[in-house]
């Protein structure tokens, strides 16, 4: 990384930081809708649907 100033690696280090959170993020979304999911046929099989 030479040439580059100090102020510009925070800076691209921080887009970089950034991005990796966006795609984690994306990740753990879609974990968590999977795994709602099951948890939500687990739980109607074992009590019954929701009544609201």
């Amino acid at each position: 990384m030479a040439g580059l100033s100090g102020s510009e690696m925070l800076l691209y280090g921080g887009i970089a930081v950034m991005a990796v959170a966006a795609v984690a993020a994306i990740a753990c979304v879609a974990v968590f809708c999977s795994t709602g999911r099951k948890l939500k046929r687990t739980l109607e099989q074992k009590y019954g649907k929701l009544k609201r």
